[in-house]
């Protein structure tokens, strides 16, 4: 993909879709976004998801003159808490094509998963490294300390637990309902 101009819009559309209703030409696409993104072995030409991870339900994405430039992916998944199941929208897959990086094109795309949360989850839920922190807190993620246990990436059996740099955002609840304590993702996280 050629760099982006200064004249390029930020986006041409904005497209939201069901893992079952990509064509073949879409995983590509979105693979060919991901692999520029984070590069190494976890992307295939042809799959765009990371082999061990959670594989997405939902996309949303970015367009520029057709092609995806911004990109984040979320399961819906019931999630323990001391004080019952939540419903949460675990987002994963979070990036923007490097030659389109610094044109806002990041806090678009949080914008248009705060249009769809409503109606999907009681909470959007994302774990980060801490080094792009700064960026969810900007764009309307609120950083909650719960500890969490999920399913090790590393070999799918073993479970992990323990406090990461954890995000939340309202959805079908508002953020005040919150709950304390931990949070048993049930399955690999996004």
């Amino acid at each position: 993909m050629p760099p982006a101009s200064s004249a390029d819009p930020p986006a041409s559309s904005t497209q939201v879709r069901w893992e079952t209703g990509l064509t073949p030409g879409d995983h590509a696409a979105l693979s060919a976004l991901l692999r520029a993104a984070f590069p190494g072995p976890e992307f295939e030409p042809d799959r765009s998801w990371p082999a061990s991870w959670a594989r997405k339900e939902v996309r949303v994405w970015l367009e520029v003159s057709g092609a995806p430039v911004a990109h984040l992916g979320f399961e819906r998944r019931l999630a323990g808490t001391p004080t019952g199941d939540v419903l949460l929208a675990g987002v994963g897959d979070v990036a923007v094509s490097p030659s389109h990086q610094g044109r806002g094109l990041g806090a678009a795309l949080m914008r248009a998963l705060a249009d769809v949360l409503p109606d999907a989850a009681d909470f959007g839920f994302l774990q980060c490294r801490e080094e792009v922190a700064g960026f969810y807190a900007s764009t309307g993620w609120t950083r909650v300390d719960n500890p969490t246990r999920f399913v090790d990436v590393r070999d799918a059996r073993s479970v992990r637990e323990g406090v990461f740099p954890t995000f939340v955002r309202p959805g079908r609840r508002p953020l005040s309902g919150w709950p304390a304590g931990l949070i048993d993702l049930r399955g690999l996280p996004w």
